[in-house]
């Protein structure tokens, strides 16, 4: 008993320095673990903040090695297409009719092959022009320069180009919602309002389109005889013109557009007064169109119409005297869809000569187009003629119309 209670005795004399060391030992091994664990964080923190800041980097020179690789593509591009930009847009457009008319008989009519061209001269004008054929003759119908960047809401327009008369003159034939010029504008304007010489139109400050053309020509009308285009003459025997246009939006599935005209010639020799007298044509236009917004331009209705008043000296076997011939015509065109086209012109032609005779036209048409570039169009016409200058216009007519565009011609089948 004695010898185990000494060996106890002993042996905790042996371990008792290493209990009372063994705490201390152990914090200090865990304290020094701690550091290691907050200096490898710190320097892992270090590294990734370093790996963020070269991300950025790499991140800053793509994108500006990006932007250098567009340019230089945007430049390339333009290299290869700025000897493009210097050809003029070419197209053409082709317009024959089958007719048959009670009082001339049958036909065949190649009415026209109409080449159109136009380009930008440089960032100050541009210019057009168009060359037509037809069975009858060739001619340039247009060819004029057209300013872009005059100040104070100013565009010049000089050379041989449609007048800003009306609504219809200024147009092509091929471009009309039905087969045939009016006989009212083909007696009182001549037809389309070619014209040679210069305009000035000016674009008010307005919240709505308002627009003021003054110009100065030869004569307006293709048909015009009054006056020789080829001769030099007196100022006094040019026509000036002063038109007002105006177009606004009544809701946003109808607008209305307005234009007023007046050509004034002073001075219109004629054969049994050589004086002559001076010659106004007026002229009042309206145009109403009715276009659903989410038709786009297969649907809508079309009513439109021209008045003109043409006041002058004209010859009579009693001898000069001023007669004043009103005219007009209107239509109405219905889009039913993307196809297909119908609609009414009414025509009031009277003689210049003796405006109590008249040729009253009633015209419905219909219109077939297969594409936005190629059209067949059909059209009764009845013309009760009292005026009696062509045979061809009365009786009973039928016309078959087929018009093709092709290549960039600027007009297209736009919605007239």
């Amino acid at each position: 008993m004695t010898t185990t209670v000494s060996q106890f005795i002993f042996c905790l004399a042996v371990l008792a320095p290493g209990i009372v060391l063994w705490p201390p030992t152990v914090t200090l091994a865990q304290d020094q673990a701690v550091e290691l664990l907050k200096r490898q964080v710190a320097e892992m923190q270090a590294t990734m903040k370093k790996m963020a800041e070269r991300i950025e980097q790499l991140e800053a020179e793509r994108a500006s090695t990006g932007n250098k690789i567009a340019t230089v593509e945007q430049s390339v591009k333009t290299i290869q297409s700025a000897p493009s930009a210097l050809n003029p847009a070419i197209g053409m457009a082709i317009d024959v009719t089958a007719e048959h008319r009670a009082k001339a008989g049958g036909d065949f009519n190649f009415r026209a092959a109409e080449l159109g061209v136009s380009a930008s001269i440089d960032p100050y004008a541009r210019a057009y022009a168009f060359f037509t054929g037809s069975k009858d003759d060739f001619e340039v119908e247009e060819a004029a320069l057209l300013t872009t960047s005059l100040p104070w809401n100013l565009q010049a327009r000089a050379g041989r180009f449609f007048a800003d008369f009306g609504r219809l003159a200024k147009f092509h034939p091929h471009e009309y919602a039905f087969v045939n010029t009016p006989l009212s504008l083909e007696r009182t304007v001549g037809g389309e309002s070619k014209a040679d010489g210069v305009e000035l139109s000016y674009l008010f400050p307005t919240p709505f389109f308002l627009r003021g053309t003054l110009g100065g020509y030869n004569k307006i009308g293709a048909e015009n005889d009054r006056l020789d285009d080829t001769q030099s003459r007196s100022w006094s025997r040019f026509t000036y013109l002063g038109r007002l246009q105006t177009y606004f939006d009544l809701s946003d599935n109808h607008s209305v557009e307005l234009g007023s005209s007046l050509a004034f010639t002073p001075s219109v020799r004629i054969p049994s007064d050589p004086r002559g007298g001076d010659r106004a044509l007026t002229g009042i236009d309206m145009t109403y169109r009715y276009q659903p917004l989410g038709s786009t331009l297969y649907q809508g209705f079309t009513l439109a119409g021209e008045f003109f008043g043409n006041s002058e000296r004209v010859e009579r076997a009693s001898g000069a005297r001023r007669m004043f011939a009103p005219a007009g015509y209107v239509y109405g065109e219905a889009k039913i869809n993307r196809e297909w086209a119908a609609g009414f012109l009414y025509d009031n032609a009277p003689s210049l000569m003796s405006p109590g005779k008249k040729t009253i036209g009633y015209s419905p048409f219909i219109t077939w187009s297969l594409s936005e570039f190629n059209r067949l169009r059909f059209q009764y016409s009845y013309l009760d003629d009292n005026v009696r200058e062509d045979k061809s216009e009365r009786g009973h007519q039928f016309f078959l119309q087929w018009t093709t565009v092709l290549g960039s011609h600027s007009h297209g089948f736009g919605n007239r």
